[in-house]
Formats: structure tokens, sequence, C-alpha cells
């Protein structure tokens, strides 16, 4: 009697991280283009748009070599709120959360995967980032989020998402 050997590739069921590069269509005018940056070599850049001073990394990533290197840290809202209060940056103490707004002000319409400028903010990811600007919802604890794969806004709650820093003036 023959024996049936029956042979399974398990390389299918192992996950394995995706790698997408931005997109943008060049036929529309860029919302965030290089020029409404200040572009500083302490890991910040203000928006001359709105006066706002943004850390170029999302926390977790290191400022280095002109580059936000290392991998974005999740937080849950609450979490996030609090890491902002006792984050210390290119010798500044007042960083915080920005609100629902401020956020999506970096949003570069034109592009997706990510939708934000990436000479400003290199190496980031398409993914939710925080606000401190709190959902109205009687189920709980809900914050508005941008996700920068596509621009929008949505709510979260329990979630891990990314935390990108502010604070007023230069």
């Amino acid at each position: 009697m023959k024996q049936l050997k029956l042979s399974v590739c398990l390389c299918l069921l192992i996950p394995t991280p995706l790698s997408f590069a931005q997109t943008c269509t060049p036929a529309i005018t860029a919302d965030a283009p290089n020029s409404r940056y200040i572009m500083n070599a302490n890991g910040t850049v203000v928006d001359k748009n709105t006066a706002l001073t943004w850390m170029r990394c999302a926390l977790g990533q290191t400022w280095e070599n002109n580059n936000c290197a290392g991998s974005a840290q999740g937080y849950f809202w609450s979490d996030a709120l609090q890491a902002a209060e006792s984050a210390v940056f290119a010798g500044k103490n007042d960083w915080r959360l920005p609100n629902q707004k401020e956020l999506q002000t970096l949003v570069e319409n034109r592009c997706y995967s990510p939708a934000i400028n990436l000479a400003a903010f290199p190496n980031a990811t398409g993914y939710g980032y925080w606000s401190s600007s709190p959902v109205s919802y009687p189920f709980g604890i809900y914050a508005w989020i941008v996700n920068f794969d596509d621009g929008y806004d949505e709510w979260g709650s329990g979630d891990d998402y990314y935390v990108r820093l502010v604070r007023s003036g230069q």
C-alpha cells in the first residue's frame, strides 16, 4: 500500500508586516507643502499657518540623523494624555496632545498611506493618532483620532493609537 505524504506550507499562516509607500496625486494642490513648515534640526517643526510647534516623531520614536528612528508606540487615550503631561523634548516641557482640529491641520489631502507631509514628519505611519478632544457618547470614554492612512477623523476608546505632541508658539 502506498503512503500519501501531505506537505503543508506554513508560510501562508505566518503574518508578515506589510509595507506601503505613500501615494500622492500631483494634480491636486498640496495642503501642507514643505514651504509651510520650518523644519528644525532639534526634531521639531513649526507650522507657519497655525504657529504651532510639533514633534516631528511620534512618541516611541527617536530623532536621529534628521529622521525618526524606531517604531511609534501605541497608547490608550488616558495614557496618551499622561504621556503628554510628562513629556520633555527639545528643552521644552509644555508639550500636549493636540485637539482634533489642530491634528487635522497636518493632513495632506493629496496623499494617502500616509496622508501627511513626510519631509516634515519623516517615517510617519498611516494609522490613528489621538487628539485631546473627547467624544460625547453615553456609553464610555471616547476621543477623536485622526487616521493618517486616509486623513479622516474617527473616534476610539480602548484602542492603542499613536501620539504626536504639539506646543503653542516656537
